[in-house]
């Protein structure tokens, strides 16, 4: 490795970490947030309901990003090295996480195992801190 490949591999890595940190941050905030509102409404027994939804949606965006951050790192590392065949097999790979995901999705939000609401939340807060790590890069740059 070259020390400009080494220095992108550490900068790739730490937007990783950042974007991994403001979206547990995130995330949990609204969980506790949702908690907080809820005892205080005196909802009663389905109390936990909505903040288990908002963390179980965080965790799938965490997840769906990690997923993407590793096949995004994968394809760039071995872009000269790497054939068609593998290109589709990279492909049909990426295909079967994401089909796993929307399974999960389903499977969950058709048993109404999770709050709808909640978990779009979730999954919402992922996608906002991927922007927010995205502003604080243009802005420092």
């Amino acid at each position: 490795m070259t020390e400009e490949t080494q220095v992108l591999h550490q900068t790739v890595l730490s937007v990783i970490k950042s974007v991994t940190i403001k979206s547990s941050l995130t995330v949990g905030i609204a969980a506790c947030a949702a908690l907080i509102y809820l005892l205080i409404k005196n909802i009663g027994d389905s109390w936990w309901f909505m903040p288990a939804s908002i963390l179980f949606g965080g965790g799938i965006g965490l997840l769906n990003f990690r997923w993407l951050a590793l096949a995004v790192e994968r394809k760039m590392s071995k872009r000269i090295t790497q054939k068609e065949s593998s290109n589709t097999a990279t492909m049909i790979i990426n295909g079967f996480k994401l089909a796993a995901i929307f399974i999960v999705l389903f499977v969950v939000i058709k048993w109404q195992m999770v709050h709808i609401f909640g978990l779009v939340i979730g999954l919402s807060l992922c996608f906002l801190a991927v922007i927010w790590e995205g502003l604080t890069l243009i802005k420092d740059s």
